[in-house]
């Protein structure tokens, strides 16, 4: 149906607000087309959620002031492409491996056990969005998909790995999700990564158990996100009160795979050493309330896109045994997943149909 696409077009150029997604290892595109520009907030309204790292204001798409779509899109052939990344910008790689080393100091001080830090990389180019996001659709089956735009917000676009919260009914699922490597059949996790993934999971738990009942924990276990490999423990509970829902969403953003433990000192390192507003990077997004259900996910593998530039997000997890120089090399295999996309300028149109 490539009436979605269209719609698309006609509502970026009317500067109306719209959401086109897709979870995790399905074909099937689902958009939200908002009928005005009003910047709803996120009190009690079903629909799609766009909110920001720092827990301020968050805002919907809300299902009543939507029109909403599906279509299922297949892909005809496979063209691969390569990108020659440019040479590591020493000043930048010094002025992040500056902000590791403060972070181990602060963590060695005993200021918190963790904390996830992050740099925003610039692109002065301009993009396709809806080819670029074809190709995404496509590329990162196993992700959440998703183009945002608001014009109040900007446009953004990602594929995010991490569910933050699922919710059918009474049942809850979520999953603690840390340590970076590039993917290999022989890969070995070593001690920080173990710990760095054990804190999120042990912050996840503790701060679910007020509102649930009958936690159960899957074993740690390698999860593929394209190119990467994290390591990922499944958290399943039930809800004693659905109307805790909302509750329980605040009191677990952001975890520490996002910000760090305890989470009120690395938010405020956070804020106060990275140099920059993530803005929603690192914040959560996705289906509210619907049908009883809400399905959301933490916006990681992120680019907010303006006109003549986008915006890169990518950060890393920081304990007291990390190495600086190894931590700016996982920002750089992470930003790989998205450069990999932004920046190939062949159109794409023709590798895709609209059921």
């Amino acid at each position: 149906m490539q009436g979605i696409l269209d719609k698309i077009d006609t509502h970026y150029q009317s500067k109306l607000p719209f959401v086109i997604y897709a979870a995790p290892n399905s074909e099937t595109l689902q958009a939200f087309f908002q009928r005005n520009a009003i910047l709803e907030s996120f009190s009690g309204q079903s629909g799609f959620v766009f909110a920001p790292f720092s827990n301020s204001e968050k805002y919907i798409l809300s299902e009543k002031q939507c029109d909403f779509f599906e279509a299922t899109i297949k892909e005809k052939k496979n063209t691969d492409s390569t990108f020659q990344k440019e040479e590591t910008d020493l000043l930048v790689k010094n002025d992040f491996e500056d902000l590791v080393k403060r972070s181990v100091d602060a963590i060695l001080e005993g200021q918190f056990q963790k904390v996830v830090v992050s740099r925003k990389v610039n692109l002065a180019v301009s993009i396709n969005f809806k080819n670029t996001f074809l190709k995404l659709v496509m590329q990162y089956k196993t992700a959440f998909r998703y183009l945002f735009f608001h014009p109040e917000i900007g446009m953004w676009m990602g594929a995010t790995p991490e569910q933050l919260l699922k919710i059918e009914g009474t049942i809850i699922n979520t999953v603690a999700l840390a340590g970076t490597q590039l993917y290999s059949d022989t890969l070995v996790w070593e001690a920080k990564e173990i710990q760095e993934q054990q804190f999120v999971t042990d912050f996840i738990t503790n701060e679910i158990k007020p509102f649930v009942e009958e936690i159960k924990l899957s074993e740690p276990y390698t999860a593929k996100a394209g190119t990467l490999a994290h390591i990922k423990t499944n958290i399943e509970a039930t809800l004693i009160n659905t109307e805790l829902a909302k509750e329980l969403l605040y009191k677990m953003h952001p975890t520490p795979a996002v910000c760090g433990l305890p989470k009120k000192e690395a938010m405020e390192f956070v804020l106060k050493e990275e140099g920059y507003d993530r803005k929603f990077y690192s914040g959560f997004l996705g289906e509210w309330n619907r049908n009883e259900a809400s399905n959301l996910f933490v916006n990681l593998r992120c680019m907010e896109i303006e006109e003549k530039q986008i915006n890169l997000y990518v950060g890393c997890g920081i304990t007291k045994d990390s190495i600086p120089e190894k931590e700016f090399y996982e920002t750089e295999n992470k930003l790989a997943t998205m450069l990999k996309i932004s920046t190939t300028f062949i159109t794409y149109c023709n590798q895709f149909y609209l059921l």
